[in-house]
């Protein structure tokens, strides 16, 4: 492989496709330091509903994520209520202590949100090809998100977040093991890092095409937890496990009482 050029810490969006030995490495999806580089820029579209309002990327049915024979929807503990509180909440596929976020390193928002997206999952069968608000459940992870507002007596505030789409289409007779252990050890290192609120990927299709996503407290928290050593290496795989990838940055703004909430590019 070549060596790469230096990565910019602050790339609003990076597509690759066509990826061959020659191509640069890309970052985890734990990570958001990526490429400068836009191959097939994407329209804008904004849709509007009474479950929120969506400004999302539409683009083309064939590109996707990593993870093989992973399940789509991990077993997670179920949000917590005020009387059963517990400080440790499992946010991603990866269940041992390390990979667990501490609530109490949040501040009330942060930890409601993520108890909500416990309940984060795919909306239709096709996720893989499926624009990203339309993909997974968000009017139920919002609604959630207003009950738990409730149960703490909490007025919720305009916040805004920092998320990333993640498509990718693998190559054939890739080393699973590899990518697998790959994918976990960042996922490690992004928690220890902080901020990294939830972490989600499906099952590839029967094309290789899979999406994963991952939502941060802000985005300074996702530059800051792709750095480690596991997603350098992650980085430098990329070639040779992908025909193709999409990795966009997204802001996630969830309105005064969680009235409205949407999507739109990291601009």
């Amino acid at each position: 492989m070549t060596t790469p050029r230096s990565l910019p810490e602050q790339p609003p969006m990076t597509v690759l496709t066509n990826l061959d030995q020659k191509s640069i490495p890309l970052a985890s999806i734990t990570s958001i330091e990526a490429i400068d580089l836009d191959l097939n820029p994407p329209s804008v579209v904004e849709e509007h509903g009474h479950e929120g309002s969506v400004a999302v990327d539409i683009e083309k049915a064939s590109i996707s994520d990593p993870r093989t024979s992973y399940p789509a929807q991990p077993h997670e503990r179920p949000p917590h209520s005020p009387s059963s509180y517990h400080p440790w909440l499992i946010v991603s596929p990866y269940t041992e202590p390390s990979h667990q976020l501490n609530l109490t390193t949040l501040d009330l928002q942060n930890q409601l949100l993520a108890q909500a997206l416990a309940l984060l999952s795919t909306a239709t069968p096709n996720y893989a090809t499926t624009p990203y608000h339309k993909a997974l459940n968000w009017p139920i992870v919002f609604n959630k998100l207003k009950h738990l507002c409730s149960e703490q007596n909490h007025n919720w505030t305009k916040t805004e977040f920092y998320a990333v789409e993640f498509r990718s289409k693998l190559k054939e007779g890739i080393d699973n093991d590899l990518l697998f252990r790959l994918d976990k050890e960042s996922h490690r290192e992004a928690t220890a890092s902080g901020g990294l609120l939830k972490y989600w990927f499906g099952v590839p299709d029967l094309e290789r095409r899979n999406l994963a996503t991952c939502l941060w407290r802000s985005r300074e928290d996702a530059v800051k937890g792709g750095r480690g050593p596991w997603h350098k290496q992650a980085r430098e795989v990329t070639a040779t496990m992908y025909e193709s990838i999409s990795v966009r940055g997204l802001k996630l703004s969830v309105e005064e009482d969680v009235k409205d909430w949407f999507f739109k590019s990291w601009l």
